[in-house]
């Protein structure tokens, strides 16, 4: 197996998605190559650090202030979702408080990974919940609530990012041509890190240069890193938010994860562990 046909199935082996033949052939290559090993323990511990780290706190007047908006644009129009969506639809305030109340958290913390910035997340998540009174209506229960809300407030996330203008990658509508495996970034700074994923989590002092090192990766693959990874939508369900294949959300997971890699090890790795890249094309037993 070469290194770069380990890197084209990275992403299965650490979701423990690869076929068990594959599987054993991908371990007999990390048992002869160390760079590749650390690689795969560096991806591992990228999405570790981010499932470990502490959700942004909810701004004291959010809730209060999307209260109030619910209240101003509902029209009349159990603890399971189904039932929830059954009862405000039938046009249940209280029912679509609850909604409200379980939901806001999860809408303004992914809001705030994609448009890095406090402000402007709130004002995704307050367009999203009046969306979602606007829309109710409509939904018909083919997927779950959940991944319809969170359709509407990515929805509204990438909209704030076009209306700013604020791109560190291709436009949006550029990126079909580039979801494939040619060209994914090879690692250059390969290194065990100095500390655990839980170890840096618990240090709030550093949570800038985690959330910085997040922000830098492009728009079109931090939002599927943040859906696949920090939120735990499946495959199927993020191709589903992103109106993309799912084939599509795999490559730019890829990506995203390998981007994070390096800009993290770059932080936490230890430098007399590090390793120098080799030549990727090279084949191990």
């Amino acid at each position: 197996m070469k290194c770069e046909e380990l890197l084209a199935a990275l992403n299965q082996y650490v979701d423990g998605e690869l076929d068990p033949g594959i599987c054993d052939t991908f371990q007999t290559h990390l048992s002869d190559c160390n760079p590749c090993q650390i690689v795969v323990d560096n991806i591992r511990q990228t999405v570790r650090l981010f499932k470990d780290e502490e959700p942004f706190e909810l701004p004291p007047t959010l809730h209060y202030r999307l209260a109030r908006l619910l209240r101003e644009q509902w029209k009349g129009k159990v603890d399971a979702d189904g039932t929830l969506v059954e009862q405000a639809k039938a046009g249940d305030f209280a029912a679509m408080e609850t909604l409200l109340t379980k939901y806001e958290r999860q809408v303004f913390n992914l809001a705030r990974r994609i448009v890095d910035q406090h402000q402007d997340a709130e004002e995704v998540c307050q367009q999203t919940f009046v969306s979602v009174i606007e829309h109710l209506g409509e939904f018909r229960e083919e997927s779950q609530f959940r991944t319809w809300l969170l359709r509407i407030a990515t929805n509204h996330a990438l909209a704030l990012l076009r209306k700013r203008a604020v791109r560190s990658g291709p436009s949006l509508d550029e990126y079909q041509a580039e979801d494939t495996y040619e060209g994914i970034p090879r690692p250059e700074y390969i290194a065990v890190w100095r500390e655990t994923p839980e170890d840096i989590a618990s240090r709030r002092e550093i949570r800038q240069q985690v959330e910085e090192a997040l922000a830098k990766v492009n728009e079109k693959h931090r939002v599927v890193f943040v859906l696949r990874d920090i939120e735990g939508l499946s495959t199927r369900e993020t191709a589903e938010v992103l109106g993309i294949s799912q084939e599509a959300v795999k490559v730019r997971l890829l990506r995203a994860r390998l981007m994070l890699r390096e800009r993290l090890t770059r932080l936490f790795g230890d430098e007399a562990t590090r390793v120098a890249p080799h030549d990727h094309s090279s084949v191990h037993a």
